[in-house]
């Protein structure tokens, strides 16, 4: 039996949901970490941790096999869309088709509140919802950027006063690669 992934907020730190959601893997890179859905449980939680689901109360509206891997694909999707955003490459039409493949299917399980906020009913809309968000991002892009951590390859919303920031959390990569420039300086 696989255990649902805990999700703190050390799993929240790129500045918006959908970058969040797209950051689900333990690192992008030197090589891919693992998947931090272990199973249509974790999932659930994340979008309710996320605000996308209703607060449950412990009863989760249940993911299913199929909802995950269209959750891993979207997430795969987003890589090649934030990629390419934040190298300033053009879009790859194939995966922009895709997002708008996903989000077409919200219907009426969603709901939208005065200031852009989406509630969905089941984690399939939420989904949707994801998709949503992701296509907000690239046609109206933050002005900050969307930058990828140096460690990690986690993406995050540069909102530093110098817009300098390297890393997806000083607490964890930031902090590491101070401790490796320390030992490097006194090896």
């Amino acid at each position: 039996m696989t255990v649902a992934t805990e999700w703190v907020e050390d799993h929240f730190v790129a500045g918006d949901v959908v970058l969040d959601f797209a950051n689900t893997v333990y690192r992008r890179w030197p090589r891919m970490g693992s998947d931090l859905f272990t199973n249509a449980e974790s999932l659930s939680s994340w979008l309710e941790r996320a605000g996308l689901l209703p607060h449950s109360n412990g009863v989760l509206p249940p993911a299913g096999e199929e909802t995950l891997e269209e959750a891993r694909a979207l997430r795969a999707t987003l890589w090649l869309v934030f990629d390419a955003q934040r190298e300033r490459r053009s879009i790859p039409p194939d995966a922009f088709s895709a997002l708008l493949d996903v989000a077409r299917r919200l219907g009426e399980h969603v709901t939208v509140d005065a200031d852009g906020d989406m509630t969905a009913r089941d984690p399939q809309s939420a989904i949707g919802a994801l998709a949503l968000g992701a296509i907000s991002l690239v046609l109206d892009p933050p002005q900050q950027g969307v930058r990828a951590c140096d460690a990690c390859g986690w993406f995050f919303v540069d909102s530093s006063r110098g817009r300098r920031r390297r890393w997806c959390s000083m607490k964890t990569c930031g902090n590491q690669a101070k401790v490796d420039r320390y030992r490097a300086a006194r090896a």
